[in-house]
């Protein structure tokens, strides 16, 4: 077990009310200090607060060792800025930094301290998603139900159809709140829940604490990317583990959004979450010369995450047309994905924000569906709406990218990032408003990198077939491999449980015939999977009784 050290943020709740002068401000520290001598142990020490995952998967991503960012801030440091009367919210490790609402007086003090290296003031917060609510369309199909649009657009049925969900994939995402109990997420596994706001881990509504649509926005984004009810709603990455990370305060927009923001990404990265998701931004105290990757505090820390080997998955805002009619934060940062959107038929969404960033890199970097994108709603358990914005569209490439990591659990954040680019709609001529284009999760999962290196290609062809189907009783595999391998065969549901290990193969080149009985088992669809040594194929298969 790893242990989570409550250094990492010092969380105080959001009613804490301050001096009606006092002023919100980053504090910059000089150094983590650290005496000489003893840079092993601080390392060592810190090591125990991240989980065997999270070290797996910068291992995964060449991050070997952890860097000076990793380590704590100094508790002494923080103790003497807490001196001088300032209110301290939360601690970033990987900036290096603390943000306090401190009045004139007190910020003189904070300067003048020796380990001071800069003091940052903003002021006022604001989220990018506030989504335009339209009016249901009709059912596209009985399985994906109103869902079948926005995930046909990018692929999302082959995938399933491969049995690919985001199994074995560990995803966070920052939002509002979110109501898990809503009958589209009450069967997701969670790892982990925490509310960034209020200091516990409730991510739901709490009477007296939250306003009645604290968890709508979130609610709507989790079930775009993972939902499942069948013949209303299947999301992308259905089958992955899920982190909730409540960062987003609704009635009002306020500085310490961002605050939560930062804390939000590095217990993500603590725990060992291969990707983010998360439909905010900040643009208020910012210029548009400032979207340049690298001046916001959000922007720096999802570069931090980025390096760490997490991808992070962000909004490119509902910017276009506006006063702003721009990118936002932290979308411009670089190696990350962010998101646009379009319409069912692929046509640019009205009002997704246009790039380039500030130093000319053409964002966004993928698109979605945006526009009329059907979701659950807060405002009753079995209750769904239609929204737009490229929250929604966000959300959905997360879970996209989470079957792109599944299929290919070897590769690293930023091969599956170059993936999903360079196999979208307009890789070969990408602009400031589609960015490379529309996502195709398949093609996706079987990129092929330039360099031999990179992703060894995999020896021979293989197919298979499952016959009947539908099936009531027995049915028949037939597998076709060019070159001899050996591995099971394994029945899947459509949650990613094993329900059934039909044999083990060790065959040479050819086809090999099995039946099997599927009478024990419940009517609905399910993946037959044959995983090799070298090689895998998946086929879809639904028992109808």
């Amino acid at each position: 077990m790893f242990r989570y050290s409550t250094t990492l943020f010092l969380l105080l709740a959001f009613a804490s009310i301050a001096s009606a002068d006092s002023g919100r401000y980053w504090v910059f520290f000089t150094d983590k200090a650290v005496a000489p001598g003893q840079e092993s142990r601080a390392f060592m020490e810190a090591r125990a607060n991240y989980s065997p995952r999270a070290l797996e998967r910068r291992a995964r991503n060449g991050v070997f060792e952890l860097s000076i960012g990793d380590l704590p801030v100094s508790a002494s440091y923080v103790r003497q800025v807490a001196q001088t009367g300032a209110r301290i919210r939360v601690t970033s490790r990987w900036l290096n930094s603390v943000s306090v609402e401190a009045t004139p007086e007190q910020l003189r003090q904070i300067e003048v301290l020796r380990f001071v290296r800069e003091t940052r003031r903003f002021s006022r917060s604001v989220s990018i998603e506030q989504p335009t609510r339209v009016e249901h369309a009709a059912v596209d199909t009985a399985e994906y139900g109103p869902s079948f649009a926005q995930n046909a657009l990018c692929g999302v049925p082959e995938l399933h159809a491969r049995g690919l969900s985001g199994n074995g994939v560990l995803l966070c995402m920052l939002d509002t709140g979110f109501r898990t109990e809503h009958e589209s997420l009450n069967g997701l596994n969670y790892l982990a829940m925490f509310d960034f706001i209020n200091g516990d881990t409730i991510v739901h509504n709490e009477e007296g604490q939250d306003s009645f649509d604290q968890h709508s926005h979130g609610t709507a984004v989790l079930s775009a990317a993972a939902g499942l009810d069948s013949n209303n709603i299947i999301g992308p990455a259905f089958g992955a583990t899920w982190m909730l990370a409540k960062t987003e305060y609704v009635p009002t927009e306020t500085e310490v959004e961002e605050d939560y923001y930062v804390a939000g990404m590095e217990w993500a990265d603590s725990a060992g979450a291969d990707i983010t998701s998360s439909s905010l931004g900040y643009i208020d105290w910012y210029t548009q010369d400032q979207m340049d990757g690298h001046t916001t505090v959000v922007a720096q820390a999802v570069t931090e995450a980025q390096r760490r080997g997490i991808l992070v998955v962000t909004a490119q805002g509902n910017e276009r047309g506006s006063e702003w009619n721009y990118i936002i934060s932290p979308a411009d940062a670089d190696s990350i994905l962010a998101v646009g959107g379009v319409d069912s038929m692929g046509v640019l969404w009205g009002g997704s924000s246009p790039g380039p960033t500030a130093d000319g890199r053409t964002k966004p970097d993928i698109c979605a569906q945006s526009s009329q994108t059907y979701c659950a709603s807060a405002f009753g358990l079995d209750s769904y709406w239609r929204l737009s914005g490229t929250s929604l569209a966000t959300p959905i490439i997360a879970g996209i990218a989470a079957c792109v990591l599944e299929a290919n659990p070897e590769w690293t954040a930023q091969q599956v990032r170059e993936a999903l680019k360079m196999t979208a709609s307009n890789a070969l001529t990408p602009d400031n408003d589609l960015g490379w284009g529309i996502a195709n999760g398949p093609a996706a999962a079987d990129y092929v990198f330039t360099s031999a290196a990179e992703r060894p290609a995999l020896p021979g062809s293989i197919s298979m077939a499952v016959f009947p189907n539908p099936v009531n009783g027995f049915a028949t595999l037939s597998l076709t491999l060019e070159t001899p391998d050996k591995g099971a065969v394994v029945l899947y549901d459509l949650l990613g449980r094993q329900v059934l290990q039909l044999n083990s193969i060790d065959s040479h080149a050819g086809t090999t015939v099995l039946s099997f009985a599927v009478d024990q088992l419940a009517s609905g669809k399910y993946f037959v999977q044959f995983a090799g040594s070298r090689q895998r194929v998946t086929a879809p298969l639904i028992i109808l009784k």
